[in-house]
């Protein structure tokens, strides 16, 4: 018999072994009295096919404020607004929607990444309803997979913050490691990851001088600078690993309750920043707190194509006293304008900019430098096109070419418009000088 015969042979006759995940950390994990534990952290045994899990229930009424927001605000009853936010969402009415965020062994992904808390919040009658499931040992892994397959049955929209990127492709991974069928909610169920509409709303004004390390747009800053709270006693997420492998080690859960909390704040607040902005978008420019706002979501609607709204956005933005977000509302709003060809509101635009950046204030800044020469250059254009004007047009072209901060290809291209203009100047001047 051929060795590869033989080979098929044994492998035939090998009886399949189920594949199970079950490192050797070098130290033996401590026995699990699941009651015990259960008792201790305020949860239930679940009891599934491969085994049982502990799944933990935490109710947030709709009268409860987290921050500055009302709970029972937070409901996404709008998917309209929900579109906008994010154009190609594709999502029925009233859908059941369920906020999912993991706490994991790593945030290095792949196979060795183990999700060992999966949290989920859902509003029911007006109340957010918190539901996590706890790993409670690596051999566990598969029933607690089970019970999240299960939960998520009728599951319509699944809404994550940076979960595109990390939270569902770690738990994709987790299924196959585990030669599990994948649930509806990673292939089929529509996904709205809120971080990417944060970044467009508020990436631009979130601050970092509280002293917590917090950058960029993380859900912890948001809560800060968005809905106003404020975190007290919060267990920091580079110890989280730490706590659930001490949990193994101990069999002492008291550790994992902070987690526990730290996970639901997350879906709290993932709710809560969601809201909010499925409000500002149905509300439009009346429910900003301020022209920054205004302007972010100015660009969020004119990317969605609601251009009457952004418009109104862009219009309170070019009110501010901040010479940034102005002189952008100003550029933005001429650009409509002129789309739509009201090229006479849009030159009001143009000028604006021209006067707002001959502030001592707007020297030696690139964007604003930017700004100017397009809108002169724009003016120009406006001058030759439309006004028929083309001594104006000329004037503002030298204008432009004199500016010292223009950039050498932005003035190459005004230096061709000037010998175009001078051009028509002197065959204008002839054709008068042959009909006197």
């Amino acid at each position: 018999m051929e060795l590869s015969s033989r080979l098929r042979a044994i492998v035939r006759a090998a009886p399949r072994r189920e594949l199970t995940y079950e490192p050797d950390t070098g130290r033996a994990e401590a026995p699990i009295d699941l009651e015990r534990i259960a008792d201790v952290l305020g949860g239930r045994r679940i009891e599934t096919s491969f085994g049982h899990c502990l799944a933990i229930d935490r109710r947030y009424e709709s009268d409860r404020w987290h921050g500055d927001v009302q709970i029972g605000n937070c409901d996404l009853d709008d998917c309209d607004a929900l579109r906008l936010l994010d154009p190609s969402l594709t999502v029925r009415e009233r859908p059941r929607t369920v906020f999912i965020d993991l706490e994991t062994t790593g945030i290095s992904g792949g196979a060795g990444t183990v999700a060992f808390l999966v949290g989920c919040g859902y509003f029911d009658l007006g109340a957010f309803q918190v539901r996590q499931f706890l790993l409670t040992s690596y051999a566990s892994e598969r029933a607690l997979l089970s019970a999240v397959t299960d939960f998520f049955g009728g599951t319509d929209l699944i809404v994550t913050y940076n979960g595109k990127t990390f939270d569902v492709p770690v738990m994709e991974t987790r299924w196959s490691f585990h030669r599990l069928p994948m649930p509806d909610f990673s292939q089929d169920v529509p996904h709205f990851d809120m971080l990417h509409p944060a970044r467009r709303l508020w990436s631009s004004r979130v601050s970092t001088d509280d002293g917590s390390g917090a950058s960029g747009c993380r859900l912890t800053t948001l809560e800060r600078d968005v809905l106003g709270f404020r975190r007290i006693g919060d267990v920091a997420g580079f110890e989280i690993p730490g706590r659930f492998f001490q949990f193994l080690r101990t069999g002492n859960p008291g550790p994992l309750e902070p987690v526990l909390e730290h996970n639901r704040l997350d879906l709290v607040s993932l709710a809560a920043v969601t809201g909010h902005a499925v409000h500002l978008a149905r509300a439009g420019d009346q429910a900003c707190r301020d022209e920054a706002e205004a302007l972010a979501l100015g660009r969020v609607l004119e990317r969605a194509r609601v251009f009457d709204r952004a418009e109104a956005c862009y219009r309170r933005a070019a009110g501010s006293s901040c010479l940034d977000v102005r002189g952008e509302a100003l550029y933005r709003f001429g650009l409509r304008c002129r789309r739509d060809r009201r090229f006479d509101e849009a030159s009001v635009a143009w000028r604006e900019i021209v006067a707002l950046t001959n502030s001592p204030s707007s020297h030696g800044r690139v964007a604003m430098n930017q700004l100017r020469q397009f809108a002169l250059e724009a003016l120009a254009i406006h001058e030759e096109h439309r006004e028929r004007d083309l001594n104006a047009a000329r004037e503002l072209a030298l204008f432009a070419l004199t500016d010292e901060d223009a950039p050498p290809a932005r003035a190459n291209g005004i230096r061709h418009r000037l010998a175009r203009l001078d051009r028509k100047l002197a065959k204008k001047g002839n054709c008068h000088l042959l009909w006197s």
